[in-house]
């Protein structure tokens, strides 16, 4: 279905509400959720005025988001802070982010025997400008310098990506309905199918047309339509050779329910539409697939679960696609000093073992942040696997520890092991039997030094089982150190 479908829908279900209820009150922006925990099921009252600009807690440190659970339409007056002025219906507003984050590896191919170490310092540097006219009209302009440090050719080159992060307009079309035009971030739930990757300081964002319609404090329902690769793109790797009608898309419904405080679900249909046809060859690879799914938060007595479930059919170039991928979580916390926890996450999404037979059985997880699920490692994505995680934190003076302790098994254990990115870490094998991959102890820290500056780090061990195949089966280790200051 296209967008302009999806479009229609959505609009004509809004006049049905509208006429029925005589008008709906505007619904009130959404506070910025934790990644590493769940988002309220309720909405949450109006922010007051902060000195800050769009701040907001994550798990590594000071942060923000700008879609999904914490969307705020730009043509909203920006709050009062020493980094706005304002005039008559208008404001003005800057913002500044600075990341920086050295890490070390080891063992990447669970061999110790090939030496392949790696340290190195990343960081990201971030200049963004908000301006609002009339409640009516917004914009946001975000420019990045993302580099390795020591990575130039010398002191005077730049090789780094210095570049367009967001730039978008916002328009207030009616109270009930925001527009969104331009290059943006989609981040929704837990990021498992549509994240920014935060963590990852170039971070993600899509190009396209966003429109959300609020239906008060109960609904709010998101359509979008995002171009991932335009009509006519030439691939450098081809020689130059033009493609013809092809391109690639993303488009989708996201409609959010908040029924009781501690209640709420969401349900959502995402397509994804690539069409690889190019005139030199003749040959069509095209891959049209829908992800239909639903995610359901509950709080009782303290516990809070949140379960999420989605099913994938659709087309590709091998025969058809039929996939599914499922995910549980539960957390209890104590209420005493330090506020200690425990939580439990089972999920699972089915592999493809027989590549001839014409199906397309292994889960697409789209554009997700797998970084927050399964292991900082990133060795483990959403895609033919079943993974348990359990874990222990607490919160002593401000600050917050955890350990994470995740087992992965392959659903297929013939079929490949994928890791975050999407790529494939070990090929299938039809005459593979065993389905452990291996287990991952990941130990981290985040503590703030001030409400816009904090510091974080973590340690994380991979133990190879019998899926990673290789002579010394050696544990791959990870550390880093990261430093978040936002304003």
């Amino acid at each position: 279905m296209s967008l302009a479908h999806w479009l229609a829908g959505a609009l004509l279900l809004a006049r049905v509400a509208l006429a029925a209820d005589g008008g709906v009150p505007e619904a009130q922006p959404a506070a910025a959720a934790d990644a590493g925990v769940m988002a309220s099921a309720a909405a949450p009252p109006a922010p007051a005025p902060d000195p800050s600009f769009d701040w907001g807690s994550t798990l590594w440190g000071p942060g923000r988001r700008t879609s999904g659970d914490a969307f705020r339409s730009m043509a909203a007056g920006l709050l009062e802070g020493p980094f706005r002025i304002a005039g008559a219906g208008w404001s003005l507003g800057f913002g500044a982010q600075y990341h920086a984050r050295g890490e070390l590896r080891t063992d990447t191919d669970f061999d110790r025997a090939t030496e392949d170490h790696a340290i190195g310092i990343d960081h990201r540097a971030r200049l963004t400008l908000r301006g609002s006219a009339l409640e009516r009209v917004g914009a946001l302009l975000e420019l990045q310098d993302v580099r390795g440090w020591g990575a130039e050719r010398s002191t005077l080159a730049t090789d780094s990506f210095t570049g367009l992060h967001q730039g978008f307009v916002d328009l207030k079309a009616a109270r009930w309905l925001d527009l969104r035009i331009g290059r943006q971030e989609l981040a929704y739930g837990e990021d498992r199918l549509l994240g920014s990757v935060d963590w990852n300081l170039n971070a993600r964002a899509f190009d396209g047309l966003f429109a959300r319609l609020s239906f008060g404090a109960l609904a709010t329902v998101d359509v979008f339509g995002m171009m991932l690769k335009a009509p006519g793109f030439v691939d450098p790797a081809s020689g130059g050779a033009r493609f013809h009608n092809s391109g690639s898309w993303l488009t989708g419904a996201y409609a959010r329910f908040r029924v009781a405080p501690s209640f709420g679900f969401d349900v959502y249909a995402l397509g994804l539409s690539t069409d690889e046809s190019t005139a030199a060859t003749g040959m069509r690879r095209d891959t049209n697939h829908a992800t239909l799914g639903a995610r359901l938060v509950a709080k009782v007595q303290g516990l809070t679960t949140i379960a999420e479930g989605a099913l994938q059919a659709g087309s590709a170039h091998a025969g058809g696609v039929l996939a599914g991928a499922f995910a549980a979580r539960a957390t209890y916390p104590l209420p005493v000093w330090s506020e200690p926890y425990a939580q439990l996450e089972v999920l699972g999404a089915t592999g493809d073992g027989d590549a001839a037979d014409g199906r397309v059985t292994t889960f697409n997880p789209l554009f997700p942040t797998a970084h927050l699920h399964l292991g900082y490692l990133d060795y483990v994505a959403w895609q033919n696997t079943v993974s348990v995680r359990g874990t222990l934190g607490f919160r002593p003076f401000g600050a917050h520890v955890w350990l994470d302790v995740h087992h992965f098994r392959l659903m297929d254990p013939r079929g490949a092991w994928y890791s975050a990115s999407g790529a494939v870490f070990r090929p299938a094998d039809p005459s593979r039997a065993d389905t452990r991959m291996g287990t991952e102890v990941d130990l981290s820290a985040a503590m703030p030094v001030t409400k816009h500056v904090g510091l974080s780090g973590a340690y994380a061990v991979f133990f190879p089982e019998g899926a990673a195949a290789g002579p010394g089966r050696t544990p791959s280790q990870w550390g880093f150190v990261y430093l978040r200051a936002q304003l």
